[in-house]
């Protein structure tokens, strides 16, 4: 023992720097975990109406072949199970081409605005579905994209695809398609999950929204004129 007092009294210098840097290099790896640990962490979920996808024939072709156009609507609900608040920013969905049966690869389609709500009758009641990113026509809904931590929110997101051909389309098994969500927050993070959603025909679709599939037409037909108030 009296040997270590001694060695410690004639370091004390080089004890002193050693104990500097361990707390320099604890209090690092601390900051590092914390920050690992406060960060926003999206959970997406899909409500089941109106959740589907629809290819359907359009009046056009393309070097011959008739084209078609695939559109999708997705009931998402989003909670932020992480410790830090984020905003999300946008929404995208990828689906499996049509012409390959083994693949890792995804289509992806950007989220649109939808001509019109979504909604359907329930006896004499009209059921209207509220928008993750737009305003509705019908609700007096304010949209809610921002997400403290433990905060959830849920809302329609609506996508189409241009005028297509061949085999850009879902690849269908027993009227179901894989999709994969992709949520996108401020910090630019990622959430992904994949779903099987129903493929539906356009009549289906049209009767939760009678412009279903009618935006991306409706743009190219229709040019942008000045508004003027």
């Amino acid at each position: 023992m009296p040997a270590i007092i001694d060695w410690s009294n004639q370091n004390s210098g080089f004890l002193t720097l050693v104990l500097f840097v361990l707390t320099l290099a604890f209090g690092w790896v601390s900051g590092i975990f914390k920050a690992l640990m406060h960060k926003p962490d999206f959970k997406i979920g899909l409500l089941p109406v109106p959740t589907f996808i629809c290819t359907y024939p359009t009046e056009q072709q393309f070097n011959q072949e008739n084209t078609h156009r695939t559109a999708a609507v997705v009931y998402l609900k989003i909670t932020n199970i992480g410790a830090a608040p984020a905003q999300i920013t946008s929404v995208r969905l990828g689906y499996h081409n049509h012409s390959f049966k083994y693949t890792f690869l995804w289509y992806w389609l950007n989220q649109i605005s939808s001509i019109g709500d979504f909604g359907h009758t329930v006896g004499e009641n009209l059921r209207v579905f509220p928008f993750l990113f737009q305003k509705s026509v019908l609700l007096p809904q304010t949209v809610h994209t921002y997400l403290q931590a433990g905060q959830e929110t849920n809302g329609i997101v609506y996508f189409e695809q241009p005028h297509s051909w061949g085999s850009y389309r879902p690849r269908v098994k027993n009227k179901k398609t894989n999709v994969l969500i992709r949520v996108t927050d401020a910090y630019g993070n990622n959430y992904s999950k994949s779903f099987k959603i129903d493929v539906v025909d356009i009549d289906y679709a049209r009767k939760f929204n009678c412009n279903f599939g009618n935006t991306l037409a409706l743009v190219d037909e229709h040019p942008i004129e000045t508004w003027i108030q």
